[in-house]
């Protein structure tokens, strides 16, 4: 046997579920999924044409770096003699299905969600989704998935499968979040219902704010240039205080990807952006508010560089853990103020959007965003398509032979 890429042995593979081979030096696994395509079943061929075909998906994953580093797919045909693979160079194109192809999209999508560096297990089921239910059953399966612990009590369900309860849950707990969100965003009076709902006694809105993201951390996605975001620390002190013990530098998010720390600074939602009158050549002036935010988010970034350098060894987070992220020329997030910001006639708001998106894009290394476009791509995040202007928020044990 020649393993598993010899085509006299792809027949004999579970399609449909996830095989995980460790490296021998233990720095990193093989993900493997054979996918059955039933796509022409339909047609009758006649020998020596194939009859069934296969995709063989193989994932390289690096522990230490968590990611995913190379994707192989390789084709096979079953003809009468035996299976054949039907590609094997870069001449040679890869044919898929429509069928074949939502399925590898599908696998895309799931390997990017689970925490790969955590599965233990040698093969794993990957569940095609439940059969027909009724409403009743339906509805009460929401309830639960709408509730931030759901996943507890789905557990105890969901005994097996590759798809676990908490992938389930955070689609149904995410959408909820994204409700409060918009009517954080969309009602005034919501926002002392929300502090009392978290038992919030803070007068300040940022920190409203703050505790919402920190709830959310999800809601950065993958970065906002497609590296994937965690919070390491809130409230971080970023340097050190004067010999008075004044001016220690804050930041409200310190996050990190896989290798880098990023800072996030949050402002609110109604911070202007504009003063009233705009400049005589075709732009608009900008108000003290958002300069002195951005001249802020500008210190912290290099108080943070300044620390990160020389402390390396100090810099621990509030469970005591040395942060693994390193720190070079850290890019920062500047979360303010919302579409109000860009009020006014038909040629005002366009030379209002014209100024700040030629400000944002001339400021170096600081993404500065507005809630409603963060609203946005977390509602991209939960289904893969935009808001449309906030409105679809509610819508609805064979062994490895390598």
């Amino acid at each position: 046997m020649n393993g598993f890429d010899d085509a006299g042995t792809i027949g004999g593979w579970r399609a449909d579920h996830l095989y995980v081979h460790p490296f021998k030096n233990g720095v990193g696994k093989f993900f493997t999924v054979i996918i059955e395509d039933d796509g022409n079943r339909s047609v009758e061929y006649i020998p020596p044409f194939p009859s069934r075909n296969r995709m063989k998906v193989k994932f390289t994953f690096i522990t230490e770096r968590n990611e995913i580093t190379k994707i192989e797919l390789r084709k096979y045909k079953e003809y009468k003699d035996g299976w054949r693979e039907q590609w094997s160079g870069a001449d040679d194109p890869i044919g898929l299905t429509h069928f074949s192809f939502q399925k590898i999209m599908a696998l895309l999508q799931l390997m990017t969600e689970l925490d790969l560096a955590s599965v233990t297990e040698r093969r794993l089921a990957i569940h095609n989704g439940p059969g027909p239910i009724d409403k009743e059953t339906a509805d009460k399966v929401k309830s639960i998935v709408a509730l931030p612990e759901g996943h507890k009590i789905l557990d105890e369900v969901l005994q097996s499968g590759l798809i676990q309860s908490h992938d389930i849950v955070n689609i149904g707990y995410r959408k909820a979040q994204l409700a409060i969100f918009k009517r954080l965003l969309e009602e005034p009076d919501y926002l002392d219902a929300y502090k009392a709902e978290e038992g919030l006694t803070t007068p300040q809105e940022e920190k409203v704010w703050q505790h919402f993201f920190q709830k959310n951390p999800w809601i950065f996605g993958f970065g906002l240039d497609y590296r994937y975001l965690s919070i390491l620390q809130t409230e971080a002190h970023i340097a050190d205080t004067d010999l008075g013990g004044n001016d220690a530098a804050i930041v409200d998010f310190l996050m990190g990807c896989t290798n880098f720390t990023v800072l996030v600074e949050v402002k609110k939602p109604s911070t202007p952006l504009f003063l009233k009158n705009q400049n005589r050549a075709n732009s608009w002036r900008l108000s003290r508010d958002f300069t002195d935010a951005v001249s802020q988010i500008l210190e912290q970034k290099a108080s943070w560089q300044l620390k990160a350098e020389t402390n390396a060894h100090k810099n621990l987070n509030a469970a005591g853990e040395l942060l693994r992220q390193r720190t070079l020329d850290p890019k920062c997030i500047l979360i303010t103020s919302s579409s109000g910001a860009f009020a006014g006639s038909e040629r005002e708001r366009e030379i209002k959007l014209r100024t700040f998106e030629l400000f944002r894009r001339d400021t170096r290394n600081i993404e500065i965003v507005t809630y409603d476009e963060l609203y946005e791509r977390a509602c991209f995040i939960v289904s893969d398509k935009g808001s449309g202007s906030h409105a679809n928020t509610n819508a609805s044990d064979a062994d490895y032979p390598f």
